[in-house]
């Protein structure tokens, strides 16, 4: 007896349909299928027949149907049925064994048809998957597609059927059958036009065919269907494909497997929703200086993929090319398994060959990756917030790659706060009993490997996760902590010092702790915690890991890897490799990953870096570069920013003076991070220091990667290397000399430092006809420590009277500290805080306390509207909050001018503020600059601080000596609409107030 649900709903017995009955009974059978020698309760069939309003006789109605069924299926099965359909309990099971179900053997056929390409057997894999795709006669439960129940698995069922067809596709294409598949591929790409893999898959065959012009259009035409559909470009592995097609790269007419170019499977699109406002940016540590030196001086290997390391030893046994940026690494279930987040795929490699076994899609932005307790675990992070946190994790067959199941975790609560970017930290841990993950809200949710159901939280605010020796421990701000797995909680915190841990590893008795900023690892005895020990390393030394017997780490900005012998607690660097990003051990063995390292001819890492964007084939003498995180929420602004730069070359003609100019745009994200990840930023600085032809960056986007690269653009060959960002606000990027090794300053930015916001905020209360201002702002670590100081001394030279008043973050009750506010009888009230739960109770208290007619000011940090709404409610009505820069409909005659032609020519139009202006502005500061120069670096960055605007995109600029604006403009966000409730307030730009740093002056007190 067969039973196919691939196509119309249909039992077979020696070639003969069986009558299955009406439509219900039908259904009963595709549920029990569905489900198929599982035990299914009664009130969920009945949910699957009818839904939220089952008849009152619905229990009685299955009864008969069940029966029906039963000797349905007996009747044709003869003496031994093949199908049983038994009551248990209060439910059913349909009893059949696993060849009967026409898409468990499609599914079998498909891991067969994987694993035969992984074994570079494209004949074998061809054949294989025909004959599992062979037993499709049409979409899956076609007669029962409207049934809500169904319609999970048939998703499902029709996604893996078109990811065996591209199996099946690739296998062709390596028999060199190219011309056989265009009219095939030609009709998968009408039918999906969003699928990259197919489209890829396509241009391939035509190129491979002779028709390069026809495969370049295949790529345009469906860059034009992304961006009008979802305001998206090709992802990489497409602009990849592209650029080898342009350049008629050798590799592409190989028909052998490995050396034709990785096309990504397709995988859920991204939508982005809300913007975070991109000044709101505060460093929380102190970043000392490292010792650096550019990437590949002194590394042995740089590839791509994995460094295989000898347990014993920590030589590299052997160095297994992979992938395009490798992101973390798990060892368990018999296998290596690398996570590379760029292209969204999993990398299986033989411990035993140090062989890669296969590589599968991921099926949306991938975090983190564990492996043990029957299966491979891969986090699932969101696209609508640069949150680096999983939202959910999938279950992956370690056999077959299949994902077998997806379980959400619980959600954030309260609010749209996000971070920006960051540490890489891996936030799985597998033991035999549980898989652990950290949840958005930096609670710990214990999933059950055996049901694949969280079945515990654990309030932890945890950062990073290990497991091991049948512990489970966290690192937390300043410390780390044991989960006691009996009670699922929090049973002791051990401190560590001010940082927190980029990671964690147990093994031998103790848990290892990476210590970036502090340059070592901490090895704390779980059995005598006060007998921590500090192990030295390097600055910035960032993974740790436990495994055959050692301890390893990585330093992705030293391009080092290290061995810690756990007897002696000895150190010393085993490996040198161009960006090591994480690390692996178990099963007899160490792993290391790493990204492809900026090559000795100069050229930018393709996976980070685009094409050169320039005028015609000939090189360009010099090269502009744009540092922005491309990937997480960020990416409407940072595109649009990277696209002002191209409008402005084309208007320019690429010429710059005497020289040809051309452009990269290049990525400083990684999606574990959900934005900026400072250890690539670090690397892609060493990038541009090495590429001569480098004489500009655009960048950075986030005030921290700016401080990890302004120290290696300053001393960069031929250099120092100009930097004009055009979005840092950290007042210490231009204040610490430290900065700058050589003395000579490189660095400027086009938006106002956060002094000047402060004073933009005197401005403002001054034009509010404010005499008296009360800042308020938290004891301890303030976010804005000099906010306070530079009011009262801008509202001094403005002639107004400051009163600072400071809060207890931890009072829970803000109420008399808000009286004490009214009592000072303000004008205006400025919070110098973030936004989270305990500034905007301080700020509710405020707003009760003073009245409605007094005028609420915050900085950048209360930007995150949604959250400002959520939280405050009514009390944000009629709230100023501060932006760097000159918001869209704000710009002077020639910034609109510009942005109309930008607009008219992109399908996304002008995009959000403060972006395709500020692109296009610094584009033109630096073409200006290049103009001015001799075309070296060092003349380059001398005239950037030369620079004299009149009447530009932005209006007026020039720089003071250290790089920041003399004049800056801030725009004010009025948050206006219903004052009785939350549901009509929305923001609106009120104006722009311009920032004189002349009014930090300090003036003599009278």
């Amino acid at each position: 007896m067969e039973f196919r649900i691939l196509g119309p709903l249909d039992v077979v017995e020696d070639g003969r349909s069986l009558d299955l009955g009406g439509p219900k009974q039908r259904a009963l059978l595709a549920a029990l299928l569905l489900r198929a020698n599982e035990v299914v309760s009664q009130d969920t069939l009945i949910d699957d027949l009818w839904g939220e309003a089952p008849p009152a006789t619905a229990a009685k109605t299955l009864q008969a149907y069940v029966s029906r069924l039963r000797k349905a299926l007996a009747e044709e099965g003869g003496e031994a049925p093949t199908a049983r359909l038994e009551t248990q309990a209060r439910g059913y099971a349909l009893r059949i064994p696993p060849e009967a179900l026409d898409a468990d053997a499609f599914q079998r056929g498909l891991a067969e048809g994987r694993q035969a390409l992984a074994r570079d057997d494209p004949k074998l894999a061809a054949e294989v998957l025909r004959e599992a795709l062979r037993h499709w006669r049409g979409p899956a439960l076609a007669d029962l597609a409207y049934e809500s129940f169904a319609q999970p698995e048939i998703a499902r069922l029709e996604e893996l059927r078109l990811t065996a067809i591209e199996e099946r596709v690739e296998a062709d294409l390596a028999l060199g059958r190219a011309d056989e598949l265009i009219g095939e591929l030609e009709m998968l790409v009408e039918r999906q036009p969003l699928r990259e893999r197919v489209r890829g898959q396509l241009m391939l065959a035509l190129y491979r065919s002779g028709r390069q012009a026809e495969a370049l259009q295949v790529y345009q035409d469906g860059r034009q269907h992304l961006a009008a559909e979802l305001g998206l470009e090709p992802g990489e592995g497409l602009r990849r494909l592209q650029r080898q097609i342009l350049e008629q790269d050798p590799a592409l007419g190989a028909s052998s497997r490995r050396t034709r170019p990785a096309i990504v499977p397709a995988s859920a699109w991204r939508h982005p929703l809300r913007v975070a406002v991109a000044g709101a940016v505060v460093i929380a540590a102190a970043v000392g200086l490292a010792a650096w030196r550019l990437a590949g001086d002194e590394a042995e290997h740089g590839t791509a993929g994995a460094i295989a390391l000898d347990p014993d030893t920590g030589g590299v046994r052997k160095a297994i090319s992979f992938g395009t940026s490798p992101s973390s690494v798990g060892v368990g279930e018999g296998s290596v398994w690398v996570l590379d987040g760029d292209d969204q795929t999993v990398t299986q490699i033989d411990p035993e060959t140090n062989e890669v076994v296969r590589v599968f899609g991921t099926s949306s932005r991938p975090t983190d990756i564990g492996a043990g307790a029957g299966a491979v675990w891969v986090g699932n992070g969101a696209s609508d917030d640069l949150s680096e946190m999983p939202r959910s994790v999938s279950r992956i067959d370690p056999a077959s790659g299949v994902v077998v199941d997806t379980i959400d975790l619980p959600p954030r609560r309260g609010g749209h706060l996000s971070g920006i970017g960051g540490f890489s930290r891996q936030k799985i841990a597998v033991t035999p009993e549980a898989v652990w993950v950290i949840n958005p809200d930096q609670s710990i949710s214990r999933i059950d490997p055996r049901t694949n159901r969280v079945v515990a939280r654990v309030k932890a605010n945890a950062q990073v996760i290990a497991a091991g020796e049948g512990d489970v421990w966290i690192g937390q701000e300043g410390r780390i902590a044991e989960i006691d797995t009996a009670r699922n909680v929090v049973s002791r915190q051990i401190p560590l010092g001010e940082d927190s841990p980029s990671g964690l590893a147990v093994g031998a008795g103790s848990v290892w702790a990476a210590d970036p900023f502090d340059g070592s690892i901490w090895r704390i005895p779980r059995d005598r915690p006060a007998g921590k020990l500090r192990i030295p390393l390097a600055r910035w030394v960032n993974v740790v890991a436990f495994g055959a017997g050692s301890v390893w780490a990585t330093n992705e900005i030293a391009d080092e890897v290290y061995r810690i012998d756990p007897r002696t607690n000895a150190a010393r660097v085993v490996a040198r490799t161009a960006s090591p990003r994480g690390v692996g051990a178990g099963d007899g063995g160490a792993w290391v990953i790493a990204a492809s390292p900026p090559s000795r001819d100069a050229a930018l890492p393709s996976p980070a870096c685009s094409a050169v964007f320039s005028r015609g084939d000939e090189p360009p003498r010099l090269l502009l570069v744009s540092d922005l995180p491309l990937q997480g929420e960020s990416r409407p602004i940072t595109q649009a920013i990277a696209d002002g730069v191209r409008h402005v070359l084309q208007q320019r003609g690429f010429e710059a003076g005497g020289y040809t100019v051309g452009f990269q745009s290049c990525d400083s994200s990684t999606a574990q991070s959900g934005g900026s990840d400072v250890f690539r930023c670090g690397s892609m600085a060493k990038a541009y220091a090495r590429n001569l032809r480098v004489v500009g960056i655009i960048g950075s986007f986030v005030s921290p990667c700016s401080y990890f690269q302004i120290p290696v653009t300053n001393q960069a060959p031929e250099g120092p290397l100009a930097m004009l960002s055009p979005s840092n606000t950290y007042q210490g990027l231009t204040e610490d000399e430290e900065l700058y090794p050589t003395g000579v300053r490189n660095y400027a930015r086009i938006a106002g430092g956060d002094p000047l916001q402060a004073v933009a905020h005197a401005e403002l209360a001054k034009q509010l006809g404010a005499r008296r201002v009360a800042v308020l702002s938290p004891q301890g670590d303030a976010p804005y420590p000099r906010f306070a100081r530079d009011i009262r001394t801008a509202s001094r030279q403005l002639g107004l009277t400051v009163v600072a008043l400071r809060y207890d973050r931890e009072a829970g009750d803000f109420a008399p500290f808000a009286r004490s506010v009214a009592r000072t009888r303000p004008d205006v009230v400025v919070v110098a805080d973030i936004l989270d739960r305990d500034s905007a109770a301080v700020t509710r208290a405020a707003r009760a306390a003073v009245g409605s007619k007094v005028a609420i000011l915050a900085p950048d940090g209360f930007g995150l509207y949604e959250d400002l709404v959520d939280l405050l409610g009514p009390a944000a009505t009629g709230m100023y909050v501060s932006q760097y820069g000159i918001a869209n409909e704000k710009l002077p005659p020639r910034g609109k001018e510009f942005l109309k032609s930008f607009a008219s020519g992109r399908p996304s139009g002008a995009g959000p503020d403060y972006a395709a202006a500020y692109g296009a502005q610094a584009a033109e500061i630096l073409l200006d600059a290049i103009a001015r120069s001799d075309g070296t670096r060092a003349s380059v960055t001398r005239e950037l601080f030369r620079t004299r605007v009149t009447d530009g995109i932005l209006g007026d600029i020039r720089f003071d000596r250290k790089g920041d604006l003399v004049d800056s403009p801030f725009t004010f966000v009025r948050m206006g609409g219903d004052r009785h409730g939350k549901a009509g307030l929305r923001p609106v730009v009120d104006r722009v107030v311009l920032a004189r740093s002349a009014r930090l002056r300090h003036t003599p007190t009278r």
